[in-house]
């Protein structure tokens, strides 16, 4: 077993000095490989300095995401968020004709929702407004004359008209399901509209000659729809859906009546919500108004509140920067690093609001952001990820949650000539998700934040 633990590990290590090309001796590289059980038979070191603090979120993209989200909810920890979402309406076809001596009787928003964060039997109070600034989908390039994708992100707002076409107020049932023209279908909601906005449809074509011959001209008259929410006030209050904008569901239904052959016949006609609809969330925070005094000092600058409890917040809320000021001084240990772990431990109350359920790790960067042909600050991957998702882990695992960073930590060893960018904890699919964490910081007294490195001294 010994002789095959010391082969194992001359093979990796002959390997991976090919692999970083590196002129040093590998003395810092190791296994990384070894099983669970038999790192309890190496020295372990625990106390390497961690400096993390809680900051804002500057970019996160919101737009044609498959999951949206709306509501608001009041977090005892980070005050309101508030989710809205702005999204295209689509013709069903071309050269759509409602008929002549039109006569609309209601109109209707559904949107199916899939499930609820926060207080589940929360009044939702949902308003909707008809946009006035079109939502673009794509940009000609200047540079390269490419077609790029248009971004959107969690702080992007379009003008809307003033005046409501639709409010409604109820509490969302992710149990029962609902009957929709004499068909029973899952949980939704279904918002009455004004008869003003279905007789702006039904004659669109005063608004724009031939707005219903195709999208491209419809979405120049209708541009669009505003669903937001009302803010939730009182702490521990309101909650988000996870709306579905791809269902079938996801529409807006006319019914009218209109003359056909000398008789009134009843029709209805519906503009969609799909795939090809424009659409993003925005996500509002209130200026934190309300939250934990802790985090409202790490936001504004002040390192010295950090040392107990870190913030983690979805929905372009808060990150967590991470840096390891002395790790360079273990290139002077002769050591073979086996495996190198971030641990951190949940330090709040999850019982009303949900951990995330994955964390990940990336390093900030500045440059080119191929979907915009900008430069600007983005995330990347570290090395790490390169083995998968099981290798680097992260995945909450009671009130625990394990980074593996063994390569990340190598390669900043072994190539001192690299400037490394910050690395930043993030909640895992933020933009889409509304979970939050509150975790130990590097100065708590239990469950605190701290690097695990398991290594062989090497004589």
């Amino acid at each position: 077993m010994r002789q095959s633990i010391i082969f194992r590990l001359f093979l990796l290590i002959t390997l991976t000095s090919l692999i970083w090309s590196c002129k040093k001796e590998p003395d810092l590289l190791g296994l990384d490989l070894i099983p669970e059980e038999d790192l309890l038979n190496h020295a372990v070191i625990d106390t390497i300095t961690i400096r993390a603090i809680t900051e804002r979120e500057d970019t996160l993209r919101t737009d044609e995401l498959a999951t949206m989200l709306l509501g608001s909810i009041n977090d005892p920890v980070f005050g309101t968020t508030t989710a809205s979402v702005y999204t295209q309406l689509r013709l069903p076809g071309t050269n759509i004709s409602f008929g002549t001596d039109v006569v609309v009787d209601s109109i209707v928003l559904t949107l199916p929702y899939k499930g609820i964060y926060g207080d589940s039997s929360a009044v939702q109070n949902i308003t909707v407004y008809e946009l006035d600034e079109a939502i673009q989908t794509s940009v000609i390039s200047e540079s390269s004359g490419r077609t790029l994708d248009y971004p959107y992100y969690h702080f992007s707002t379009l003008q809307h008209k003033a005046t409501p076409v639709g409010q409604f107020s109820f509490v969302p049932n992710t149990v029962d399901s609902s009957m929709l023209d004499t068909v029973k279908v899952g949980p939704f909601m279904r918002i009455p509209l004004t008869l003003e906005f279905a007789n702006r449809i039904v004659n669109a074509n005063q608004i724009l000659d031939s707005a219903l011959a195709n999208n491209t001209k419809f979405l120049q008259a209708i541009k669009g729809l505003y669903i937001t929410a009302e803010p939730a006030t009182a702490p521990g209050s309101g909650a988000i859906m996870y709306l579905n904008p791809t269902h079938s569901l996801s529409r807006v239904h006319i019914y009218y009546s209109a003359m056909v052959n000398n008789e009134r016949e009843s029709k209805k006609l519906e503009l969609l919500i799909n795939e090809n609809s424009g659409r993003f969330n925005h996500y509002e925070h209130s200026g934190y108004a309300g939250a934990d005094p802790d985090l409202l000092a790490q936001m504004q600058g002040n390192g010295a509140s950090a040392s107990q409890r870190l913030f983690l917040q979805s929905m372009g809320g808060t990150r967590i920067k991470l840096e390891f000021p002395y790790l360079d001084n273990l290139r002077d240990k002769k050591m073979a690093i086996h495996e190198a772990r971030l641990v951190m431990e949940n330090a709040g109350d999850d019982t009303e609001y949900r951990l995330p359920g994955l964390v990940g790790i990336r390093e900030r960067y500045v440059g080119q952001d191929l979907t915009t042909e900008k430069y600007t600050h983005l995330y990347r991957a570290i090395v790490d990820e390169n083995a998968g998702s099981n290798y680097i882990d992260g995945y909450l695992n009671g009130d625990k949650y394990k980074l593996r960073i063994t390569r990340y930590i190598q390669q900043r060893l072994l190539h001192p000539e690299i400037e490394f960018g910050p690395l930043y904890l993030l909640a895992a699919g933020s933009a889409l998700s509304a979970n939050r964490a509150v975790i130990g910081g590097p100065g708590a007294e239990q469950g605190k934040l701290k690097l695990v490195i398991y290594y062989t001294p090497l004589d």
